[in-house]
């Protein structure tokens, strides 16, 4: 049987810390090699992103793979939303893994539809695997250990966040998430509840960043015009976090909520590290479902 990864819960607390290890150990994040010769890996984008397309491709094509790529324009949406069932058991004879993006996974049972190949999620609203596990990498590559690590998410609800939260269940850094007033902390916070790990939340910006390591830059989707203007990282948000505090975008530059362009350019912004290890996570991901998948066959 095929593995999949929708959420981090598919991969499990062993496997989450292995691939960890593993991109961290990576020696070069480029390096060519011919683990997917002759695999094909279908990309099936319900929304545009071109850094998320750019680096799944990356990933598939460094390795010796092929991509074929389906964007938001396309019919495709309805035809797997009525078929699912029908489709997906005629795409295993001409692809060896698919990548979703922009579709919920919470609700969609990948194994009840039987799938021959590994199903993955390139970052969904509800679920951002491989950002989350490449984000915990960084922290690991700058702080070493977890223990003592508090983090600040600041903005609206993504999948990296959803995501986020569950890996404080398994890797022990803390979380202090502060969100929009319209957003509703309900759900989060009853997950939160299961978890029974290190997540508060807080009311302002300012609450969150205090005493912060790290500073997540949420998504700014659901927030209007003057929101966005108080719901920003600059020099002063950051004076009260740690003297080195790290600054992380949950989402590209143009989804983020706004960052001080002196920030984002600045040594405090682990940008660059973020697009590094979001490919080598993705990699290992692909070691991970195909060789697992071998050793059942």
């Amino acid at each position: 049987m095929a593995r999949h990864i929708l959420t981090i819960k598919d991969l499990g607390e062993t496997a989450c810390w292995l691939l960890v290890q593993q991109a961290l150990g990576m020696p070069d994040p480029k390096l060519q090699t011919d683990f997917m010769t002759q695999r094909v890996a279908l990309l099936v984008f319900a929304q545009h992103s071109l850094p998320e397309r750019l680096c799944v491709s990356a990933a598939v094509r460094q390795m010796g793979g092929s991509v074929v790529y389906e964007g938001n324009r396309g019919i495709w949406r309805a035809e797997m939303d009525d078929y699912r069932e029908q489709l997906l058991p005629i795409f295993g004879y001409y692809l060896d893994c698919m990548y979703v993006y922009g579709l919920p996974v919470r609700g969609w049972d990948a194994k009840s539809t039987e799938p021959r190949f590994p199903v993955i999620n390139a970052g969904s609203p509800d679920a951002h695997p491989a950002h989350t596990l490449a984000d915990i990498s960084c922290m690991l590559r700058c702080s070493r250990y977890l223990d003592t690590i508090n983090c600040a998410w600041i903005g609206c609800v993504n999948g990296t966040l959803h995501s986020l939260m569950e890996a404080t269940a398994w890797f022990p850094f803390r979380l202090r998430v502060a969100l929009p007033t319209q957003a509703d902390r309900r759900p989060l916070q009853e997950a939160v509840e299961r978890l029974g790990s290190s997540v508060t939340f807080v009311d302002s910006p300012k609450e969150a960043v205090k005493g912060a390591n790290y500073v997540f830059a949420g998504c700014r989707s659901g927030l209007t015009a003057e929101e966005r203007a108080c719901w920003r990282v600059d020099a002063g948000l950051l004076s009260l976090a740690e003297p080195n505090v790290r600054l992380l975008l949950s989402a590209s530059p143009v989804s983020a909520i706004g960052v001080a362009d002196e920030i984002l350019a600045g040594k405090a912004s682990l940008l660059v590290q973020q697009a590094e290890y979001r490919l080598r996570v993705h990699k290992r991901m692909l070691h991970w479902v195909f060789l697992d998948n071998e050793r059942e066959l």
